[in-house]
């Protein structure tokens, strides 16, 4: 639950500073994806809580054609870490596969409430 709060603030943060600058929604996603990587990296509770975080709002973007939100939302800053070696991410891609689900979870809820 922790971690839903400091995401939130998190994107809350990240997005009123691109308002003031006047920055499009892909570079608020490029930033706040950093900022989540570095912050479950240093102080969460590491990748599977990042990828999770990422596939929610990967999806909820995709779902709002926000395309080049969802592209800076890919788990670009765990590639890097990783140096682009698939192989060592394998066990880590269910938990974006669960963070993916979760988001068309919550896409297909706020759908089901705004329809008349």
């Amino acid at each position: 639950m922790l971690a839903l709060i400091i995401a939130a603030g998190l994107f809350g943060l990240v997005l009123a500073g691109a308002q003031r600058l006047g920055w499009p929604l892909g570079v608020v996603g490029v930033w706040f994806n950093l900022a989540w990587f570095i912050y479950q990296n240093e102080w969460g509770q590491d990748w599977l809580f990042y990828l999770r975080g990422v596939g929610v709002g990967f999806m909820l973007a995709a779902g709002y054609r926000q395309y080049g939100l969802a592209w800076a939302l890919l788990p670009w800053p765990l590639l890097l870490v990783g140096r682009f070696n698939l192989s060592l991410l394998e066990p880590y891609l269910p938990a974006w596969g669960e963070g993916l689900m979760l988001g068309a979870l919550a896409y297909l809820l706020a759908g089901l409430f705004k329809r008349p």
